[in-house]
């Protein structure tokens, strides 16, 4: 008897136990965003721009998924840029591996689920956006 139809069913369940805890959280985090405003204060402050000065890559992160709840794009943008573009590649990679099929191209796909292309987009934009110039100030968040 071969054992492949009870992978198959494993993986179809894993994919599915998955999805539901990752909307369940995303649901989590959007109710908590619709009522709590982190412009408002009353969170902690991060500790790398405390101690260094710096923005560090996700500096900006809550309030520009507040932004987003509260379809505000161009504050959301603001924020964190780099959060704008990585959130829906998640969002597809996500699908795409619940569905189990393909929907982003074959160029793209390879290049995010290389972690190498993560760690570089997340050092370049840290160094970038803490730079004095004109070009780059615009990165810093708000």
């Amino acid at each position: 008897m071969s054992a492949l139809p009870a992978i198959a069913s494993h993986a179809r369940n894993a994919r599915f136990v998955v999805a539901t805890a990752t909307a369940a959280f995303a649901l989590g985090g959007v109710a908590v965003l619709r009522v709590f405003d982190p412009n408002a204060g009353g969170l902690w402050p991060c500790a790398f721009h405390v101690v260094t000065g710096l923005h560090c890559p996700g500096c900006g992160l809550t309030r520009t998924l507040h932004a987003l709840v509260h379809g505000d794009i161009a504050r959301a943008w603001a924020m964190n840029p780099l959060a704008m573009i990585a959130l829906p590649l998640l969002a597809m990679m996500l699908a795409q591996w619940w569905l189990a099929r393909p929907l982003l191209p074959s160029w793209l796909d390879r290049r995010a689920h290389d972690g190498r292309w993560w760690i570089a987009a997340l050092v370049l934009f840290g160094v970038v956006r803490n730079l004095p110039f004109a070009a780059s100030v615009w990165m810093a968040p708000g």
